[in-house]
């Protein structure tokens, strides 16, 4: 690789969305060694884009909205990477079918290829193979019908990149069942956007009796679930609240969870606070932190909160597992289950030494396990370096 090395990052989502995928990206900017001039390829109005904090690590801008794609604006977008001299695209995916790939003939990698630029494609939300390639709604045989035509598509379009990769093991499994033959590319890299630097929390912190959840809110993200389960034990311990950081993606959840609160007489003590500047600020102060996904890739904001020292509770779905070692490192519920939920959340209450052990042990397995901003980029740059040599 030469001293300076020219490469795109490719996003479905703005960067300044700051939602998952975008947090992924903006932690790998930060992260990445000063040695490569990075290309973003990306929806974001470029004025909005200069005041972003990662702005000054990125030498160029392309807007583009993947979904504007056919197979003449593919072809356009991939020579107008080559006239950059762009030597490696990394395309990150809300799902697996982004970017042209359930059509095939859309997708930019093929063109890519032929130009002789390597692609690496993370998708950061794995689905089982029934799934994201038409409405939900569709009867089960229309599906059916679909399915070989997306399949071939979208395997022609990834067979052309040349690492597959996703944010946990347990979609880079679930990625090699949908796709056997392109399972030998098919890899993950733990995410994150923790500084290794960041200090320890202290034990000795008294900590608020607060629960505490933070994410975009929609029903995938299970808050309902959580405003619920504690509904059913907030009259028993009045000091507590529940506080639910995160913009409302789904207004019908935020709906639902403030008919929960009303219903219950909880309008006080379960605050949607919407998006919060420094999520990790309340994390460091709260005593209880839930993630009850329904369906979850990975969960950084999870990952976060073990690192900041809360006693942390997860449903077991998707890299949630990877996170959490059940009774060790927090406790898992089986998802959508308010009942065990609920249970879970008097026995964290009800033992303040409980939450001092779990809390002790996550953190210290995140940082173990490496899982942090720096570590995600050291992993990327191996990966880049290896493709680019393999180029030369």
């Amino acid at each position: 690789m030469t001293e300076s090395t020219h490469i795109a990052m490719a996003l479905d989502y703005p960067l300044t969305l700051r939602g998952g995928v975008s947090v992924i990206v903006e932690s790998l900017l930060k992260y990445l060694s000063p040695g490569y001039d990075v290309l973003l390829i990306s929806p974001d109005d470029p004025t909005e884009l200069q005041k972003h904090p990662c702005s000054q690590r990125i030498r160029g801008h392309i807007r583009f909205d993947p979904a504007t794609l056919t197979h003449a604006v593919a072809s356009n977008l991939s020579e107008t990477i080559r006239r950059r001299g762009v030597a490696l695209v990394h395309f990150h995916a809300g799902g697996n079918l982004e970017w042209g790939t359930r059509s095939g003939w859309k997708s930019p990698l093929p063109f890519l290829a032929r130009a002789g630029i390597p692609c690496v494609f993370s998708a950061h939300q794995v689905t089982t193979l029934l799934e994201g390639y038409c409405a939900k709604t569709r009867p089960l045989w229309h599906k059916l019908a679909m399915l070989p035509a997306v399949w071939l598509a979208a395997t022609y379009a990834l067979r052309h990149a040349s690492n597959i990769l996703t944010d946990s093991k347990h979609d880079a499994d679930q990625l090699k069942r949908n796709y056997p033959l392109l399972a030998r590319k098919i890899g993950f890299v733990y995410h994150s956007r923790l500084d290794v630097a960041e200090p320890t929390p202290s034990p000795k912190i008294k900590r608020e009796p607060t629960i505490l959840s933070v994410g975009h809110i929609a029903f995938r993200k299970g808050q309902h679930i959580l405003a619920e389960a504690f509904s059913k034990i907030a009259p028993q311990y009045p000091e507590w609240k529940l506080v639910i950081a995160g913009p409302a993606l789904e207004p019908a959840c935020a709906e639902k969870i403030e008919q929960i609160s009303a219903v219950s007489g909880l309008r006080g003590r379960i605050q949607m606070i919407g998006s919060h500047p420094a999520p990790q600020e309340l994390m460091r102060r709260a005593a209880i932190f839930v993630q009850p996904s329904l369906m979850e890739a990975f969960g950084l904001a999870l990952q976060e909160a073990m690192f900041f020292g809360c006693a942390c509770v997860g449903s077991n779905v998707g890299g949630i597992p990877e996170l959490i070692t059940h009774n060790r490192t927090g406790m898992l519920f089986p998802a959508g289950r308010t009942d065990s939920l609920s249970g879970i959340l008097v026995e964290l209450i009800s033992q303040p030494e409980r939450r001092r052990q779990l809390a002790e042990q996550a953190h210290a397995n995140i940082v173990a396990c490496g899982m942090t901003g720096q570590a995600m980029a050291a992993n990327y740059d191996n990966i880049y370096r290896d493709i680019l040599k393999h180029r030369e």
